[in-house]
C-alpha cells in the first residue's frame, strides 16, 4: 500500500522554489545605489569647472558602466532562471497531487478490503436471519392453525358441557335435589356415623371429631332454620368432652410390669415342705435305751389326723411350679386384652381370680405378694365403660327439619304446576 505524501515536504519545497525572485529584488535594489550615486556625480560636475566635469564625467561613467553591468547580469540571471522555478513548482505540485490521488486511491483500497469481510459477515447474517425469520413464520403459521383447532376444540366442549349443566339441571329438577338438600344429608351421614360409633365402639374421641365436622358444615350453610341441630350438637359435645378419660396405655403398662414381676413371688408350697423336713429331722440314737422311744414315734407318724374347718387344696410338687407361674401370667394378659376392649365385667373377673391365685398358691405374707395384691385390687376399681350420654338428639331434629324440607319443595312443585297449567288451559280455550 503506497503512502500518502508528507504535507511538510510538499510545503517545503514550494517555499523554497520561490528564492530566485527574491535574488532578483536584491539586484534591482543594489542598483538603485548606484544610479543614486550617478545622480549625485552629475550634480557635483555641473557645480565645477569643466575639468573637474570631465574627470567627474569619467568617474560616473566608469561606475555607471559598472553598475549597468551588474544590472544586466542581475536581471539577466533571473529572466533565465524563473522559467525553471515555475516549472519545478509545477512539476512538484502535479507530484504532490499525484502523491494525493495515490494515498486516496490507496486507503480507499484499505477501506474496501476492511469492508469485504464485514460485508460478507453481514451477508451471511442477513442470510440467516431471514432463514430464522422463515422458521419463525412457519412456526407461528403452525400455532395459529394449532390454536384455532384447540379453539374450535374448546367451542365444541364448551358446547357439550353447556348440554350437560342443562341435562344435570334437569335431573335435579325431577329429583327434587338441591345444593342445600345435598349438605344436609352430608349432615345427616355425619350424625349417624358420631352416634354408631358411640354406641357400638364406644369411640368416645371419634364421636366428638365428627360431631364437630358436622356442626362446621351446618355453619357453612347458614339456615336460620338449622339453629335447633346446632343447639343440640353443641349439648352432645358438652355431655361428651365431660366423660372422664380412662387411662388405657397406663392400665396396660401397669398390667405388664406386674406379669413380669410374677417369677419373683413365693409360692406356698416352699414354707410347707420346709416345715415338713424340719419335723422330720430327728436328733440321733445315741443310747439302746432310746430306741423303743423312736420306734413309736416312727409308728405314730405313719398316720396322722387332722382337722381343718375349710376345705384343703393339693400341695404342688416342685416340678409344676412353673405352670403355676405361667398361669398368673396368662391371667394379667387377659386382664391387658379386656382393658384394650373396654370390657369392665371381664376385667375385673379375671383381677378376682389373679387375686384369689395369690391367696391360694403364694405366701401371703411375702411383701411381694402383697405389694402385687393392693396394685390388683387398685385396677379393679378402674371404670373402662364410662356411661355414655345419648347423642341421637341432633339426629332425630335434623330428620325433622330435611322432612319439613322435602315437603315445601313438593309444595313449592305443585303450586309451579298448577300456575304451569293455567295458561295452558287458557290458550287450549282460546283455539
Amino acid at each position: 500500500m503506497k503512502k500518502k505524501p508528507d504535507k511538510n515536504t510538499s510545503t517545503e519545497k514550494a517555499q523554497a522554489t520561490p528564492a530566485a525572485p527574491s535574488k532578483a529584488i536584491v539586484a534591482d535594489k543594489a542598483t538603485k545605489p548606484a544610479e543614486t550615486d550617478g545622480n549625485k556625480a552629475e550634480a557635483s560636475a555641473n557645480k565645477n569647472p569643466p575639468e573637474e566635469k570631465e574627470k567627474a564625467q569619467k568617474k560616473p561613467d566608469t561606475k555607471a558602466k559598472k553598475a549597468g553591468a551588474k544590472h544586466a547580469a542581475a536581471s539577466k540571471t533571473p529572466r533565465t532562471k524563473a522559467p525553471g522555478k515555475h516549472r519545478l513548482i509545477f512539476v512538484s505540485l502535479v507530484f504532490v497531487i499525484a502523491l494525493a490521488a495515490a494515498g486516496l486511491a490507496g486507503y480507499d483500497f484499505w477501506l474496501l478490503r476492511l469492508q469485504a469481510p464485514i460485508n460478507a459477515q453481514v451477508i451471511n447474517l442477513q442470510n440467516s436471519f431471514e432463514a430464522r425469520i422463515g422458521q419463525l413464520e412457519q412456526q407461528l403459521r403452525n400455532t395459529q392453525s394449532r390454536l384455532s383447532a384447540e379453539a374450535q376444540a374448546r367451542q365444541s366442549a364448551e358446547a357439550e358441557h353447556q348440554a350437560l349443566k342443562a341435562a344435570l339441571q334437569s335431573v335435579n329438577e325431577r329429583l327434587g335435589r338441591s345444593t342445600l338438600a345435598w349438605r344436609m344429608a352430608e349432615v345427616e351421614y355425619l350424625l349417624t356415623v358420631a352416634n354408631d360409633r358411640l354406641l357400638l365402639a364406644r369411640d368416645r374421641q371419634t364421636a366428638i371429631a365428627v360431631l364437630e365436622t358436622a356442626d362446621s358444615r351446618l355453619k357453612a350453610i347458614g339456615d336460620p332454620a338449622l339453629l335447633k341441630v346446632r343447639k343440640k350438637i353443641a349439648g352432645e359435645l358438652t355431655a361428651l368432652r365431660a366423660v372422664p378419660a380412662v387411662d388405657i396405655p397406663g392400665v396396660v403398662l401397669k398390667l405388664t410390669s406386674l406379669a413380669e414381676a410374677v417369677p419373683q413371688l413365693p409360692l406356698l408350697d416352699k414354707k410347707r415342705l420346709a416345715v415338713a423336713t424340719e419335723k422330720q429331722q430327728r436328733p440321733a440314737v445315741k443310747d439302746w435305751k432310746q430306741i423303743p422311744s423312736v420306734v413309736w414315734q416312727d409308728i405314730k407318724s405313719l398316720v396322722q389326723v387332722r382337722r381343718h374347718q375349710q376345705p384343703t387344696e393339693p400341695l404342688l410338687p416342685p416340678q409344676q411350679a412353673g405352670f403355676l407361674y405361667q398361669n398368673l401370667q396368662l391371667k394379667l394378659e387377659q386382664a391387658k386384652l379386656a382393658a384394650l376392649q373396654h370390657d369392665t365385667a371381664v376385667f375385673a373377673a379375671v383381677l378376682r381370680e389373679a387375686t384369689q391365685w395369690l391367696d391360694s398358691y403364694f405366701e401371703p405374707e411375702a411383701t411381694e405378694v402383697q405389694a402385687m395384691k393392693s396394685a390388683l385390687a387398685e385396677l379393679q376399681g378402674v371404670e373402662l365403660q364410662p356411661e355414655l350420654p345419648d347423642v341421637s338428639g341432633s339426629l332425630r331434629e335434623l330428620r325433622q327439619e330435611l322432612r319439613a324440607l322435602m315437603n315445601a319443595r313438593a309444595t313449592a312443585g305443585t303450586a309451579q304446576d298448577t300456575a304451569a297449567a293455567k295458561p295452558a288451559g287458557k290458550e287450549a280455550g282460546a283455539l
